[in-house]
């Protein structure tokens, strides 16, 4: 009997619920995304090098970070509390090395805001030979 009443109750006026949930995603979607933007900011890049060796290549000392959250909170984010870091101190051979950049920043009121950091470029490549 129960179960009769609320496949009724889900059940009338069914197309009516369902253009009002498309609606309501709609209504949302556009909210959500009008107020979300992104800011581009270059802080430094610190660099950890092997002892053995030595860089042939161009070593950036500087990485663009992409800012994407609540526009009204992104421009409140002092580019200084955010760290980048490339460590190619494990390399232990000639040739082309590749590492990720890692940014170190403090997580908890980034991830309370829902603002996401990307490092642009994200991976950095450096050729090395062994030191004379």
């Amino acid at each position: 009997m129960i179960r009769d009443k609320i496949s009724f109750l889900l059940l009338e006026n069914w197309k009516v619920k369902i253009i009002s949930i498309v609606l309501a995603v709609c209504v949302f979607s556009f909210f959500y995304y009008f107020n979300h933007s992104s800011r581009t900011v270059t802080i430094a890049l610190e660099v950890n090098l092997p002892s053995d060796y030595e860089a042939e290549s161009l070593i950036p000392n500087s990485v663009e970070i992409n800012i994407v959250g609540n526009q009204d909170l992104i421009y409140l984010i002092d580019p200084n509390l955010i760290n980048a870091t490339i460590d190619f101190s494990s390399v232990k051979k000639e040739g082309i090395s590749i590492t990720n950049v890692i940014l170190d920043y403090d997580e908890k009121m980034f991830s309370k805001g829902n603002i996401n950091l990307v490092a642009n470029p994200q991976r950095v490549k450096v050729s090395f030979k062994l030191k004379d």
